[in-house]
């Protein structure tokens, strides 16, 4: 099983490994400058589902939509 940026908890930092469904999400994902290999950290989740925001970078911070934080693969880094 794949563990997505949805599937992080908050104030975890994780590498993009992949994208799911790479034909449909990956131009969106590279326009918004997350690459395979980026580190970010997911910095709050909203309830019932909504937008995931994450920081990228030293001072990159934007909000996903939870649909597209699922289409998003990572893994853990560090304890």
């Amino acid at each position: 099983m794949s563990l997505t940026l949805a599937d992080i908890e908050v104030g975890t930092k994780v590498e993009v490994v992949s994208y799911e469904g790479e034909g449909l999400y990956e131009f969106k994902f590279i326009s918004l400058g997350i690459l395979p290999g980026d580190q970010v950290i997911v910095q709050s989740k909203s309830l019932f589902g909504g937008p995931i925001a994450i920081k990228h970078g030293e001072w990159s911070f934007f909000a996903l939509r939870k649909e597209y934080a699922k289409k998003i693969i990572v893994k853990r880094l560090g304890l």
